[in-house]
């Protein structure tokens, strides 16, 4: 029993996030600024986002061109692309496009998805979409034992019942024997009762 309960976790997730490689976003910069922007863009503040998941960048102007520190324009990488299998082609793909917003934003530019913009993306060859997204599952999954339904859910309830069997059986109101079962939760994988 203690043998299945170490490989448990293992069959659960398929693709566990592999130890973050070390990507420094100042070269990359750097090296896409002297290769595609003639060293023209200076460095804005650089960041990972932890946080950051169907989009792996973001760009966010400063106040003015010229505004020092905190209300300087500002570049922010998803963290989890770290993890990824070809971490630093992913992080050069789209600090590349983030650098075309900069790049359209310092010159004063309209620097959304524009002509402009997807004539630079293509010279460059990045991509135009995050080619990695991270899509939020449903966390919960609920179990009817009356009809054996399954209802995927992002949030806990800690009272559901089944709608269909209420409706059916109980004229349309709530009967606990209908109560959902949660059949799997993501701080214990799958549940043993169901």
């Amino acid at each position: 029993m203690g043998m299945f309960l170490a490989i448990l976790p293992a069959m659960l997730d398929p693709y566990p996030p592999r130890p973050p490689v070390k990507v420094d976003l100042q070269s990359i910069f750097q090296e896409l600024n002297e290769k595609h922007f003639d060293g023209f863009l200076d460095c804005p503040q650089l960041s990972w986002n932890a946080r950051l998941r169907t989009c792996a960048g973001r760009f966010t102007p400063g106040r003015t061109q010229l505004s020092p520190g905190e209300f300087g324009p500002k570049i922010e990488i998803a963290q989890y692309l770290t993890q990824l299998e070809k971490a630093e082609h992913l992080v050069l793909d789209v600090l590349g496009h983030e650098m075309i917003h900069y790049w359209l934003w310092v010159r004063r530019q309209p620097y959304g998805h524009t002509l402009e913009f997807y004539t630079k993306l293509e010279q460059m060859g990045v991509s135009r979409y995050n080619p990695v997204p991270q899509r939020s599952g449903r966390a919960y999954i609920y179990y009817c034992m009356s009809c054996q339904s399954q209802f995927p859910s992002k949030k806990y309830h800690p009272s559901l019942a089944c709608a269909s069997c209420c409706q059916k059986h109980s004229q349309g109101k709530f009967d606990i024997q209908f109560l959902l079962a949660l059949k799997r939760a993501p701080w214990r994988g799958t549940s043993a009762n169901v």
